[in-house]
């Protein structure tokens, strides 16, 4: 080999290389991008600052009827609905954060406990699949969705540690998402980060966050969820859960909560959700409404209420 094919050889790899080390940075620019998003959401939301702070997985005790099997039917869950009483939402962090309190810990138990709250997000995650608006914010099928869904419930209105332990045993590994970002999701901000980021969404709705049709949207699969597993077996619970999700969804779209109790409303007909299937799982009758369009479709006391969920 010649002098000069060696020096063009060195040449060529030290290009390569140079290039390598571009492309690298790139990536890692564009990484860094992703995590100040999951950053930003996440101090603009206090319910996942304290979820973030607390260690509750050092100081709480193990429930010991979670060790069941989720899959299997409870036992525990009443086959007559029980008698409603009114659970609070109980506020904390300036009244801006949720907790759990023994009301709502009995909720749970009276459901059924975490293997209920698993078949209702596994009923939902079902249809979600399918919906032509959600999936596109869904990058795998393959992940626990379900799994991951019922365990933060289950935390959040018990006090438990069971979507921390859940949240300790996943992989460090980050996905990739649109753009070729990459991100490690380990809880609710980057779980919502890396759908705003689906590699499903059309490019000029990459990062993106949830609008309300889209709200809407999720509430009527999730509330139709709660009916089919849940049922009229506690109207205390289902009545304390919309409101939960009404606190909750705020978040992710400040007018949402507002439309939760519609949202909830719209799985007692039949022909809502035929209607919506014949549609191609698409609800075109919420989306791409302006604001006003929208409020126009619910009670006027809903969508004058300034209170709702809390107390007065």
């Amino acid at each position: 080999m010649t002098p000069q094919n060696n020096r063009a050889m060195a040449k060529s790899a030290t290009a390569q290389g140079t290039a390598a080390i571009a492309s690298s940075i790139t990536a890692a620019s564009r990484d860094a991008s992703l995590l100040d998003h999951e950053k930003e959401f996440r101090a603009s939301d206090d319910d996942a600052l304290f979820e973030q702070n607390l260690n509750s997985s050092n100081n709480s005790e193990e429930d010991p009827n979670l060790s069941a099997d989720v899959t299997a039917k409870s036992t525990t869950m009443n086959e007559l609905a029980t008698p409603y009483h009114y659970v609070p939402l109980e506020m904390g962090g300036n009244g801006r954060t949720h907790k759990s309190t023994v009301a709502s810990t009995a909720l749970i138990q009276e459901i059924g406990g975490l293997p209920t709250l698993e078949r209702m997000t596994t009923h939902f995650y079902s249809n979600a699949f399918l919906d032509s608006t959600l999936d596109n914010f869904i990058r795998s099928h393959g992940d626990p969705h379900a799994k991951r869904f019922s365990r933060w419930i289950h935390q959040k209105l018990t006090g438990s540690s069971v979507w921390d332990e859940e949240r300790a045993s996943r992989s460090a590994r980050p996905v990739t998402v649109a753009n070729g970002h990459t991100i490690v999701v380990h809880d609710r901000s980057s779980a919502h980060v890396a759908a705003w980021h689906s590699p499903k969404r059309p490019d000029h709705e990459v990062g993106r966050h949830f609008k309300l049709d889209e709200c809407r949207v999720w509430m009527r699969l999730h509330f139709w969820a709660m009916r089919v597993i849940v049922g009229d077996s506690s109207p205390s619970f289902t009545d304390y859960y919309i409101r939960f999700i009404g606190h909750f969804i705020s978040v992710y779209e400040g007018t949402a909560p507002t439309f939760a109790r519609d949202s909830a409303r719209w799985s007692s007909e039949q022909k809502n959700i035929q209607e919506y299937i014949d549609n191609g799982r698409t609800m075109h009758d919420v989306l791409g409404l302006s604001l006003g369009q929208a409020l126009s479709q619910i009670p006027p006391d809903e969508a004058d209420d300034s209170y709702w969920p809390y107390e007065m």
